[in-house]
Parts: C-alpha cells; sequence; structure tokens
C-alpha cells in the first residue's frame, strides 16, 4: 500500500516531537539508548542540524561539516526523522574501518518514531523515496549501521536494496 511520504527540513518547531519520539522504547532501544533526553539536550543536539550542519571537534578546533535533517510526514503526518551526510566526514560510532567505503559515500540515520506506522512498510517506502530524491542525487553510494540486533532495521534496509558489507560485534 503506498502512501504519500513527503520530508520537511528539520525546524526547531520539532524538537518537542523527537523528544517524545528518542524517549519512546522502540527507538531508545537503538538510538542513544544511554542518554536520558530533555528538551535542553535536544535544542543543543539538534539546534545546528536546522542550520544545516553538525560540529565535528578536533584536540585543536571545531569544524562545520553538512548535516542534512528532515521530518518524514506519512499522509499528513509526521512520523520520523531522517538525516544524511558525508560519510567520511564523522568518525564511525562503530568500530569498522570507512577508508573501505566508497569515496562519494552518504550515511544516513533514521527512524519511524511513531509506533502506529511500524511494521506497515511505510518505513522502507519512506528510505526509498528519500534515498531517490536526496542522497542518490549527491551520493553515489549509501551506508547505514544497525546493531547486528536490529532485524526489523535490517529487514527494511535489504528490502530498500542495501547489502551487507561486514558485521562488526562491539563488546562492551
Amino acid at each position: 500500500m503506498n502512501k504519500n511520504i513527503t520530508f520537511k527540513a528539520l525546524k526547531e518547531e520539532h524538537f518537542s516531537l523527537l523528544l517524545k519520539w528518542v524517549e519512546t522504547h522502540h527507538i531508545k532501544k537503538w538510538w542513544d539508548a544511554d542518554i536520558n533526553w530533555t528538551p535542553e539536550l535536544i535544542e543543543k543536539k539538534y539546534s545546528n542540524y536546522v542550520k544545516g550542519f553538525k560540529h565535528l571537534k578536533s584536540k585543536t578546533q571545531i569544524i562545520e561539516k553538512p548535516m542534512h535533517a528532515f521530518i518524514i510526514n506519512c499522509d499528513g503526518v509526521d512520523i520520523g526523522y531522517i538525516q544524511y551526510y558525508n560519510k567520511h566526514d564523522f568518525p564511525p560510532e562503530q568500530v569498522y574501518n570507512t577508508l573501505e567505503l566508497p569515496e562519494s559515500c552518504a550515511a544516513i540515520d533514521w527512524y519511524i518514531g511513531e509506533l502506529n506506522y511500524v511494521g506497515k512498510g511505510v518505513g522502507s517506502q519512506a528510505l526509498n523515496i528519500f534515498l531517490n530524491k536526496f542522497v542518490f542525487k549527491v551520493y553515489e553510494n549509501a551506508f547505514v549501521d544497525p546493531g547486528i540486533a536490529n532485524v526489523c532495521a535490517i529487514r527494511v534496509y535489504e528490502k530498500v536494496g542495501f547489502k551487507k558489507l561486514w558485521k562488526v560485534i562491539v563488546r562492551f
């Protein structure tokens, strides 16, 4: 069943939705699980994304790198968050070598925050549209790094055409 999927540039007015979503169980399990989000933390993290960049801190300076952030809308309802950026601009959160990735490679981070839209095919439709409308107009490749136990996300990625490059198991 095809839905009318659109994307809105992230704005400060969306911050309350982000806070609601990142504190729901099905998101928190995979997205910054160790953070107790507050309105202030949401603003601190996402206010620069609204302006189109993310700070990358080195020992001697702060660099601004492009970050493209959007709200996913389905049939007039805001249902999730999605962002893309140059994968080579930011160090990986997991243990893998990004030098093995193609030069022209976007990273995608996203979620469906509204539980009523999870498991209904909306995610794969939204991701496919997003890749073609935004990502593949700038990059030749796209990269995602779901947790290996996040079977639902992995199924969506495979449905959309992603291929596994490697499996990384991180022990704490």
